[in-house]
């Protein structure tokens, strides 16, 4: 069977279905190709599973934590795996669902199966269950075909219950104890939820410092928080191997700052990062440059082959999600005919822990190797109203400006929720504001935002309001 379309797809992530849509809206007969469901791994196996289990794993804690606030009766709240697990099937299925229905609403044609380019705009697609092939001629296509784990090369990752973390979070019961293997996003975020959920957590990094892509000073601080939440986190540890125990325990062998070690646990996790993917497509036959793994492209989102764009992690770059949506607006805005480059200044970063980690823009340092002037104001989350509050206290405002003009250049952030005040961060960057803009913009009594607003005041005009100047 043959089909002809404007544009051909492939990959139905959170870049590929979000192109789709755009370019439907935009009149162009669209067609979709997923192995799997559409959503990607974000919304089956990695961001909205992950974010609701975080979600149950807080109101554990909350629980537990409740006789700080006067309420009584709680302390002992434990959690129900099975029941957990449920909604979080329910929540992934109704977010996936709703982006199906989008689509069939834009007339998209959504072929499952695996896809491969004969020609650039000839993709062959493969039904799962096998059968005939479908032909789809197209005049432009994207690929959106994203990342995938990196293989840990140590004796022992393949043994069972060594999981990477979409296994994981399919566990049918919950461990005891979890080894963590690299603390980067993925691997802070669920260490911090098994700890929560009362697993014994170990975590073990190569490198000297935790999280590279948060602002260093704030990552430094968030190491000792997860310290005093009980988390055994080790840096400079290089794992070496891993083995069976005779107890049925996992031993995690590594050499750290005092010599060779060991860490056990029920179950470990792999999460030294991933990497970008090509879906198999063998693009080097058809001329498609690389950069390292990655599929090179230019400002507009367009490869080495004319009328072939990709989008998102399989361009390497930062591994966000929310990146990838961004591209394949504007690929598929490209792909018809339009002209828009893509500027990622402005592109902003969440970690999903306790407290949470933000931010978007440069940091100090990275300001300064850059060539521009830069200056840091700071403000503390302890002398904000909403956070005392919240009882939530831990973490500061990292403001990084311009001293001269004042442009905002970066924010970074580390308490409650940081992934929601990022996005006015996000805003003051992308539009290149002032921190006189942010400082004398009023914001609402009492809100988390305010520690943004009086970071944006100790820098336009040398002092916060609700912080003496030391």
């Amino acid at each position: 069977m043959e089909e002809t379309y404007d544009l051909a797809i492939v990959g139905g992530g959170p870049g590929g279905y979000v192109a789709a849509i755009r370019a439907a809206q935009l009149g162009a007969r669209v067609a979709l190709i997923e192995r799997e469901r559409v959503g990607g791994v974000c919304l089956n196996h990695g961001c909205i599973p992950t974010k609701t289990l975080i979600a149950s794993a807080e109101r554990l804690h909350a629980a537990q934590e409740a006789g700080r606030f006067g309420i009584l009766g709680c302390e002992n709240a434990r959690p129900d795996w099975a029941r957990i697990q449920q909604r979080k099937a329910e929540v992934v299925e109704t977010l996936v669902s709703g982006v199906e229905r989008l689509l069939r609403d834009h007339r998209v044609a959504i072929f499952p199966g695996n896809a491969r380019l004969e020609e650039p705009h000839t993709v062959h697609v493969s039904p799962p269950s096998g059968g005939e092939e479908t032909v789809l001629r197209a005049g432009q296509v994207i690929l959106a075909t994203g990342s995938e784990p990196s293989p840990l090369p140590v004796p022992g990752a393949d043994l069972p219950g060594v999981l990477d973390s979409r296994e994981l979070l399919e566990l049918p019961t919950l461990p005891g104890s979890l080894v963590v293997i690299g603390a980067g996003v993925i691997g802070m975020e669920m260490a911090v939820l098994f700890r929560w959920l009362g697993a014994q957590v170990t975590v073990l990094e190569m490198l000297p410092n935790i999280l590279p892509l948060v602002e260093p000073e704030l990552a430094r601080r968030f190491a000792a928080i997860v310290r005093q939440q009980g988390i055994a986190l080790q840096t400079e540890a290089r794992v070496t191997a891993i083995r069976q125990e005779e107890d049925g325990r996992l031993a995690v062998l590594y050499e750290g700052k005092r010599g060779p070690e060991t860490a056990w646990g029920e179950r470990v996790l792999v999460a030294t990062g991933r990497r970008p993917s090509d879906g198999g497509l063998a693009l080097e036959r058809l001329g498609i440059a690389r950069q390292g793994r990655a599929i090179a492209v230019n400002e507009y989102l367009e490869t080495s082959v004319q009328g072939v764009w990709a989008i998102g992690d399989c361009t390497g770059g930062a591994l966000l999600a929310h990146r990838a949506s961004y591209h394949g607006e504007v690929a598929a805005e490209n792909a018809l005919g339009q002209r828009r480059a893509v500027d990622e200044r402005a592109i902003p970063y969440a970690v999903y822990t306790w407290p949470e980690i933000a931010g978007v823009g440069w940091t100090i340092d990275q300001a300064r190797a850059a060539g521009r002037p830069a200056a840091e104001a700071r403000f503390p989350f302890a002398a904000n109203g909403r956070a005392q509050t919240l009882g939530e206290t831990a973490g500061q405002v990292r403001l990084v400006y311009e001293p001269k003009e004042g442009t905002v250049l970066g924010v970074h952030l580390l308490g409650p929720h940081a992934s929601e005040l990022v996005a006015e961060a996000t805003l003051a960057v992308q539009a290149r504001l002032k921190v006189q803009d942010l400082a004398e913009a009023v914001h609402a009594h009492p809100t988390l935002s305010e520690a943004l607003m009086e970071a944006a005041k100790a820098a336009a005009r040398g002092e916060a309001i609700h912080v003496r100047k030391a």
